[in-house]
């Protein structure tokens, strides 16, 4: 028998068994309420209410005869994305210019543009899918980031120009740079293998993510080195795995399964090789972009390693800072900029 301070007398069994709820109700409390980040996320009641609009489709529906009537309309319905469109992206200027129209019907009516604006018809008729895919992976961002925007998203044909393009509370996808890793545009055009492999519509959910994440939690630069790039890289694809848990690795982070398999029976021996040859640290900027660039290999490494496969490990970091840092919500981790004090407290150990 046992007593407490009040001269209350408890048995051992019972005093054990009170011990086991206080400690499970208390971690509970913790796991639940400081860490939003490790269970399955609840997204009841969340609706980022994703409507995607088809430049891609609408622009080419304008009567090119009569396109100044037309462009107001136009205008209305996209906003500051037509001005991204047409200045940044397929670069023919402001819409406002009286000269707009005449460089729109240029464009318009260009034969290689008719035809990828062919296949791209053929190949998206209709995207529910992945605005599907786009509004689930919005959903996790309100329960992981409350209160944070959530963007306009448009598709557009570019001219193979650009992939994914955002601004403040706007999220633009190139279609014509997801007709499949062997559309013959991609032959014609002469694009390396390593470009081509991406270039497929199941990649679009997780190049939107990333592109948001980019835009939203943007790197510092006050620090730039190589282990800041890695830490910051890391911290995309572990944003990525949270708005699509479902998705596979290979999609995150572009890597064939090859790829992947050898990074993960490799992890050790990269980075004992930033270690011991003192990269971490390096300033220099071709030697970060010997790690963090595209291209079909990481030279360092192996030619079965892929390209980025640095960035690979800087996932790895995060996560093992997560694990070990429980109190630690994403939104923390995203808004954090002290790399060095990231590394640290993973205490890193492949």
């Amino acid at each position: 028998m046992y007593r407490d301070e009040q001269g209350v007398y408890l048995s051992k069994t019972l005093l054990t068994a009170l011990y086991w709820i206080i400690f499970l109700t208390v971690s509970l409390f913790f796991l639940s309420g400081c860490d939003r980040g490790r269970g399955k996320p609840d997204l009841e009641g969340l609706d980022p209410y994703i409507e995607i609009k088809r430049l891609d489709r609408d622009l080419f529906l304008i009567d090119i005869d009569s396109i100044p009537l037309q462009l107001p309309e136009v205008k209305e319905r996209y906003g500051e994305f037509l001005d991204i469109f047409s200045i940044l992206i397929i670069r023919i200027g402001d819409p406002g210019s009286p000269a707009y129209p005449q460089h729109l019907h240029r464009f318009l009516t260009d034969y290689d543009i008719y035809r990828v604006r062919s296949e791209v018809e053929k190949v998206f008729p209709e995207i529910s899918e992945f605005e599907a895919g786009l509004e689930t992976a919005f959903k996790h961002y309100m329960y992981y980031f409350p209160g944070y925007t959530i963007p306009r998203i448009y598709t557009y044909i570019s001219g193979f120009n650009q992939s994914v393009v955002t601004a403040e509370a706007i999220l633009g996808i190139g279609l014509d740079k997801y007709l499949g890793r062997d559309h013959r545009f991609y032959g014609e055009l002469q694009l390396p293998g390593y470009q081509r492999y991406n270039m497929h519509q199941d990649k679009i959910l997780s190049d939107c993510m990333t592109a948001w994440a980019l835009t939203e939690f943007e790197f510092d630069e006050s620090t730039d080195n190589l282990l800041s790039h890695i830490i910051y890289h890391g911290k995309l694809l572990y944003f990525a795995d949270a708005m699509l848990p479902d998705q596979h690795d290979t999609l995150k982070t572009g890597f064939s399964p090859a790829q992947l398999e050898w990074c993960i029976r490799n992890e050790t021996e990269m980075w004992t090789y930033l270690v011991e040859n003192k990269l971490l640290f390096s300033t220099d900027a071709r030697t970060i972009g010997r790690f963090i660039n595209e291209g079909p290999f990481t030279s360092e490494f192996s030619r079965e390693s892929p390209a980025k496969a640095a960035l690979w490990l800087g996932w790895q970091i995060i996560r093992s800072y997560m694990d070990r840092n429980r109190e630690i919500s994403l939104e923390e981790l995203m808004l954090d900029n002290d790399y060095q004090e990231i590394l640290n407290k993973a205490r890193y150990r492949p």
